[in-house]
């Protein structure tokens, strides 16, 4: 869900509710997976009345490239990516390096999460949910990151089931409770992205997921280019 992204509503209200030391677990996967995924959701027709609702209808309509392109507007709108050239697809990594964690960056993803988090759709955020690192940051601010386990979902699949779940024990403090039924969930198929598509958007998350070692205060192989992209071209 959003709890992550909408840190501005979720963390007051969790240390409202739990005033005691909480163990948080973020599973990240691939972003430009990741988007295609939630815009196939959101879009399907398949699903109860209830699950359709709460998709909502924002971009039914729209195609994956419209949508990348009005999420762009809204962040460009609130200042949040000064070093991305939304026409031409290329980031300008120096600006990139100034600006990630900067008292810019805070201001301005305050005004995108006070303009663009709704609560009453799960159309939002295609773009914004898969930048990581700037969702982490008020997350380590407000608690200590030794509460964090933070994991690729793609370790599931690498690294097994049983390995993954001993960190999740460790993290708890617990026994390991062996699984048994390590099948995947809540699966669905979905059309392959557009190749120009998919290019666009690695080169758009790829300075985001390359600054996770720093925000993690974790440098291991994993996390230092946690989703590497092979060469892409440089337009759609």
């Amino acid at each position: 869900p959003s709890y992550l992204l909408d840190s501005k509503r979720v963390i007051p209200r969790l240390k409202s509710v739990f005033p005691w030391d909480m163990k948080f677990f973020v599973m990240m996967r691939d972003p430009v997976r990741r988007a295609g995924s939630h815009y196939a959701m959101v879009t399907s027709m398949e699903g109860t009345p209830a699950q359709l609702e709460v998709r909502g209808k924002e971009w039914r309509e729209k195609s994956l490239w419209e949508v990348v392109q009005q999420e762009l507007s809204k962040m460009d709108e609130c200042g949040l990516i000064p070093y991305w050239n939304i026409q031409d697809g290329i980031v300008d990594q120096d600006i990139f390096n100034r600006f990630a964690g900067s008292s810019q960056e805070d201001e301005a993803w305050n005004k995108y999460l006070n303009r663009h988090v709704p609560l009453n759709t799960g159309s939002y955020g295609l773009l914004t949910r898969g930048m990581y690192a700037v969702q982490l940051r008020p997350w380590f601010r407000a608690f200590s990151r030794d509460q964090f386990l933070c994991l690729r979902l793609e370790s599931m699949k690498y690294d097994g089931v049983p390995a993954i779940m001993q960190l999740v024990w460790d993290h708890l403090d617990l026994p390991n409770h062996p699984v048994h039924d390590e099948s995947a969930k809540n699966t669905r198929e979905y059309q392959s992205m557009d190749p120009q598509v998919e290019s666009y958007l690695q080169r758009f998350f790829q300075p985001h997921n390359r600054t996770l070692a720093s925000v993690l205060e974790d440098d291991s192989k994993e996390w230092r280019d946690p989703w590497p992209y092979a060469e892409v071209s440089r337009r759609v």
